[in-house]
């Protein structure tokens, strides 16, 4: 279970270092190597306690001390570091679940942060944007306005096409079979048709957005409000 004294204490130190450590600049790991590598040069001895409660020693680990927890001594006898006993598969299940559970939580944590950070941005936008309600207000009616303009336009597009509809309804009726009308009148019947469905489905789309355009602005003097503690 355990390779050798070198390879246990680098696994013990690796393992114990917390995230942040790892992560720091090379010139800090250079300095934690360093401090590893003058460990493992004090180290003279190990020992461990059995579960029977027998001791045992030895220059390197003693086979006796497989699935324990070791202690690495230096030459007084002092402890330097403790060497972990490997992980049973239900302590290994445990722990990374626990990982897990940790790393959704920071994960949950760094969301949350950020959308109070993107939210703070936007109030204080919403302050800079607006001296009062009726600036809110004035917004509003010029953002309608030119939503009644551009849905204006589009009725009068959906009038000329319906008029060329009701031509080419009176020309149809000339036309004793169907068969016989050109190929040219049809086509003019499919385009306007195909126009006139989509000129209809944007008139809905600017009914919408006008729909939106009071809610968006309702939201924005609903927050005002509660920003400059209002009523």
């Amino acid at each position: 279970m355990f390779r050798t004294p070198v390879f246990a204490a680098c696994a013990l130190l690796l393992a114990a270092a917390p995230a942040a450590t790892l992560a720091q600049p090379k010139t800090d790991e250079a300095r934690e190597k360093a401090r590893i590598n003058a460990l493992r040069a004090q180290v003279r001895s190990y020992r461990c306690v059995t579960k029977g409660g027998r001791k045992y020693y030895g220059s390197t680990i003693p086979p006796q001390c497989t699935g324990e927890l070791v202690e690495a001594l230096s030459a007084q006898g002092m402890m330097l570091f403790r060497i972990e006993p490997p992980l049973t598969p239900e302590q290994r299940a445990a722990r990374e679940s626990e990982a897990k559970k940790a790393a959704e939580a920071e994960a949950a944590r760094r969301e949350a942060a950020k959308a109070a950070e993107v939210q703070a941005r936007r109030d204080r936008a919403l302050l800079q944007t607006y001296s009062d309600e009726d600036d809110i207000e004035r917004v509003r009616q010029r953002a309608l306005a030119s939503n009644r303009e551009a849905a204006a336009q589009v009725e009068a597009r959906i009038a000329q096409l319906r008029q060329r509809q009701d031509k080419l309804a009176q020309e149809a009726a000339k036309y004793k079979d169907a068969s016989e009308t050109p190929h040219k009148f049809q086509q003019d019947v499919k385009a306007v048709a195909y126009d006139l469905s989509l000129q209809e489905q944007l008139l809905d789309s600017r009914r919408n957005e006008a729909a939106e355009i009071n809610a968006r602005y309702d939201e924005e003097k609903r927050k005002y409000r509660e920003l400059t503690g209002r009523k």
